[in-house]
């Protein structure tokens, strides 16, 4: 076989473009990696406030009460709705700037105080007032409720409302659940929302660096998205499953409690 020689081909081009064209690639280049670099640098500088910043804890400890007469307390008075409720097996919210009161719909009793349970007693409540609007649900036969609230955009907790609503030891109460973390320039405050246990009138806070909690049988779950707060509520008892009737094998069984 006879192999043909391929005869190299050359092309001529002006020097000024040869140049033209370098320059062109180089300027392209270096246009393509300073828009890589700023992009980097102002990512960096959009994070860097927030990477830097501590978190700091705001308590509302020096709130004093100005209240007069302690048996005109909102929360422990002799006239207050909450005490009224007291020792009942049930958990509520109270907002806190205008004191209305929300029952979760987890029990429902008949006019003798027996337990309801059957699938009529579920039922949807709403409410609005100037403080905040509220929707509530609940079926007491599954043990699950919810209850949904949106507030005014600047709501805060109003100091000298509840100041002069409340006695000493309750005002300590209501600060101790107001408590928040925050990062040092963020502009935030505390929700004036609070949960109530009507069998010990003891107060647990609705904020947002919590997400859940038991209150004793009833699992607290809160989710946040600006100015709503919607938390719902799980009846839990502790599952005991006894094998036979050996009081030893009563007490090592384990306690499954399985939230959805």
């Amino acid at each position: 076989m006879h192999q043909k020689n391929r005869e190299k081909k050359y092309y001529q081009i002006r020097v000024e473009w040869l140049w033209g064209m370098i320059f062109l690639l180089t300027v392209l280049s270096a246009a393509e990696l300073y828009g890589i670099l700023k992009y980097f640098r102002q990512n960096r500088t959009e994070a860097a406030p927030e990477e830097g910043q501590m978190r700091v804890e705001v308590t509302y400890d020096g709130w004093r009460s100005r209240l007069d007469d302690t048996n005109q307390c909102h929360l422990c008075g002799d006239s207050s709705r909450i005490r009224c409720e007291s020792g009942f097996d049930a958990i509520g919210v109270i907002s806190l700037n205008d004191w209305s009161v929300i029952d979760f719909q987890l029990r429902k009793y008949d006019t003798e105080g027996n337990d309801v349970t059957d699938d009529r007693a579920s039922g949807i409540l709403y409410g609005n007032t100037e403080a905040l609007s509220w929707l509530s649900s609940g079926d007491p036969s599954r043990g699950m409720a919810r209850i949904s609230m949106t507030l005014p955009e600047d709501a805060r907790a109003d100091e000298d409302g509840i100041c002069r609503s409340l006695c000493q030891p309750c005002l300590d109460k209501v600060t101790a659940s107001l408590s928040i973390w925050k990062s040092e320039k963020e502009d935030k405050e505390a929700l004036p929302l609070c949960l109530v246990d009507f069998q010990d009138l003891e107060l647990y806070p609705i904020q947002d660096w919590y997400r859940g909690y038991f209150i004793r049988d009833y699992w607290m779950e809160m989710d946040f998205e600006q100015s709503s707060v919607s938390v719902k509520a799980y009846f839990l008892p502790v599952l005991v499953l006894a094998q036979g009737n050996d009081p030893a094998a009563e007490e090592e069984t384990p306690v499954f409690i399985h939230v959805i």
